[in-house]
């Protein structure tokens, strides 16, 4: 018995106790290296012994982190001054480095790597543009840019709602869903395609053919509505004057008339559910849907007549 006694003295004596063995101690690093945009205590130093205890203690925020891909010297001396009405530091030993230099996590986004980003929407938007060979040639590109780590998202802005003659493109940045900043690239956006072109100077009033249209490649990047389909058009009636080589719009052909001026024609008179007809002379050519001046044979009076059809035109009374 009394050589038990004297062993428990002796470690009373000699072993620590518990409390101290379960002290935190925090071993200041001389160099770190964060991702967020704050400094916590565990990013700066090693936390001993691992548990709720100091992960409670590591994620007291420390300062603002540096700009991306920047650098910034702490004092270990202004970190503990400022923790030090903390209660989770009541009993910590605090060892280690003097200075810790925090470097921010980057990662640079490279003019080409913007220049892929706009291939890639214009891919990506091919149902929406014309059948055509479409690239962007950038005349003046942002300089590298510095983003936080982490994953990076972007979305696009043409200075053209259909894209078509967009002069500028604005890429939106996001790191993890937040935003990063944005950068503009301006250049010259080609729309190369095989469009419909007067083979030879076209007037008022010719007929479309084989002849005299032909399928040429050419930038159309700053022509809205050009032609691509000849079909479309054979038979139809050049609006206006047109050069050799103008690249041909909707505005340039027009339907040819379904009556000519001094032809015979038929009046539909209608009023409400009564409908009565007699006979006409054209005064004027007249498309479809269009109104022209008709004499009535019968009553030798001038009416303007609404276009129906080769041959009939129709009034209300």
């Amino acid at each position: 018995m009394r050589y038990i006694g004297l062993l428990l003295i002796a470690c009373w004596l000699f072993c620590p106790p518990l409390s101290a063995a379960a002290q935190v101690s925090v071993h200041f690093k001389d160099r770190a290296e964060v991702s967020d945009q704050k400094i916590v205590l565990a990013d700066i130093a090693d936390i001993q012994p691992a548990g709720s205890a100091a992960e409670a203690l590591g994620q007291l925020p420390i300062a603002a982190a540096p700009a991306p891909g920047r650098t910034k010297e702490l004092y270990v001396v202004t970190v503990i001054n400022g923790l030090r009405n903390r209660p989770e530091v009541a009993d910590v030993d605090w060892q280690g480095s003097q200075t810790v230099v925090v470097e921010r996590k980057a990662m640079t986004l490279s003019p080409d790597q913007m220049q892929a980003m706009i291939a890639a929407y214009l891919k990506e938007n091919s149902s929406i543009l014309p059948k055509a060979e479409i690239r962007f040639t950038s005349v003046r590109s942002p300089e590298a840019m510095t983003l936080p780590a982490g994953a990076l998202t972007w979305k696009i802005t043409p200075s053209r709602p259909g894209i078509v003659g967009s002069t500028s493109f604005v890429i939106a940045l996001f790191v993890d869903g937040k935003p990063a900043g944005n950068c503009t690239l301006r250049g010259r956006l080609e729309v190369v395609a095989e469009v419909l072109t007067a083979a030879s100077a076209l007037h008022r009033g010719d007929l479309v053919n084989e002849d005299n249209v032909v399928l040429q490649r050419q930038d159309v990047s700053g022509v809205e509505n050009p032609l691509f389909a000849k079909e479309e058009i054979l038979g139809k009636q050049i609006a206006r004057t047109v050069a050799p080589g103008t690249i041909l719009k909707p505005e340039h052909i027009v339907l040819p008339p379904v009556i000519k001026a001094g032809e015979m024609v038929k009046i539909i008179a209608r009023k409400g559910s009564l409908q009565l007809s007699t006979s006409g002379l054209a005064r004027a050519d007249g498309r479809l849907g269009e109104t022209i001046a008709v004499k009535n044979i019968s009553s030798n009076k001038v009416i303007h007549c609404r276009v129906e059809g080769p041959g009939v035109v129709s009034v209300e009374f």
